[in-house]
């Protein structure tokens, strides 16, 4: 029996929707920026904005509005051109939904509702009763993205490794039933993420929605530097987690040794009892200041035009992949009049 060959080396998406807190960059966007340039891949990683994922919980036409800037702000952040190849998911809806119907058929419906990522979002504010239908065909459609583009490997972090169990499932079950068809795409992991907490001393992870304590990528530079100087931190010699936030984000956008070095000793005066507050705020609103500073410039570089012009070489690839394994799918199903679809 021949081995399938695979088509992606490594696969992931981003969502289309909602703007990135500077948690959001230090516990999502960067690990796999970072897995990726460690793992060294044999081709560019192939990265899809999930806009049909979106609709679940969005309205089409605002999830559409924001697909754009979406790549625009990941392209800023070093998923660009050099990096990686980009395309929108719903450039292939309709091999995407034809994929979707046919591995349907392999899970009942009390599969799907033991799946973790569904049982996560029905817990997030939806319910069984009043949650849509493309709600619980979300792990399908995940499945779907993942084997139309016969992805070897797929990034995910270390309490996320359940995303992709429903791509190997589906995979082993269909090869199983109709013959060597899908490659069972592996995943490698880039850790535990760091998860930031609010500014405001909640003790809540940093969100958009709780838009006090988060620094937001795109806001007014000086909006953000506000949100540091007002945020809780702790007495001399105590810790508290919005000063735990603090520190991290110092950290990760100071530029080198240097800069990491000054901030740690003014930390090291704080929890050996010094009253440093004050120039701890100055240093990180500094480091902080600069980093937005050259990233919306960054962002702000990028037109749509040239976006486009970008994700072009995705889209083509994401479609041909996608028609040819769909093109193997039907023939190991024996689906003679679809040919043409």
């Amino acid at each position: 029996m021949s081995k399938i060959e695979y088509k992606t080396d490594i696969f992931t998406g981003i969502r289309s929707s909602g703007r990135l807190t500077i948690g959001n960059l230090m516990g999502a966007v960067h690990p796999i920026l970072k897995c990726i340039e460690d793992e060294k891949p044999k081709q560019k990683p192939l990265v899809f904005v999930a806009d049909l994922h979106a609709l679940t919980d969005g309205e089409p036409k605002e999830t559409q509005d924001q697909v754009l800037n979406v790549i625009r702000t990941y392209m800023a952040l070093g998923l660009d051109e050099t990096k990686a190849n980009i395309f929108i998911q719903s450039h292939i809806v309709k091999e995407v939904s034809e994929m979707s119907l046919y591995l349907s058929r392999l899970v009942t419906l009390a599969e799907l509702m033991r799946v973790p990522t569904l049982k996560e979002k029905l817990k997030s504010g939806e319910n069984e009763v009043n949650a849509n239908l493309l709600l619980a065909m979300y792990p399908v459609m995940m499945a779907s993205d993942i084997l139309l583009q016969q992805s070897l490997r797929v990034p995910v972090g270390e309490d996320q490794t359940s995303h992709i169990e429903m791509a190997k499932y589906f995979a082993r079950k269909f090869n199983k039933k109709y013959g060597e068809t899908f490659v069972v795409p592996g995943m490698f992991t880039y850790g535990n993420s760091v998860k930031v907490k609010s500014l405001s001393g909640s003790g809540k992870k940093m969100s958009k929605t709780e838009p006090n304590g988060a620094i937001i990528l795109d806001d007014d530079i000086e909006i953000s530097l506000k949100k540091i100087k007002k945020a809780q931190t702790a007495f001399a010699g105590e810790n508290s987690d919005s000063l735990e936030a603090l520190i991290d984000i110092g950290r990760f956008v100071a530029k080198d040794e240097e800069e990491l070095e000054d901030l740690n000793i003014i930390i090291n005066k704080h929890f050996a009892g010094e009253n440093v507050m004050g120039e701890f705020k100055n240093i990180v609103s500094e480091y902080v200041g600069r980093f937005l500073q050259q990233y919306q410039e960054k962002r702000d570089s990028y037109t749509d035009e040239y976006i486009l012009k970008f994700i072009s070489k995705g889209n083509d690839i994401a479609k041909q992949n996608a028609e040819e394994t769909l093109k193997s799918v039907r023939s190991a199903m024996g689906m003679k009049y679809t040919s043409s679809i």
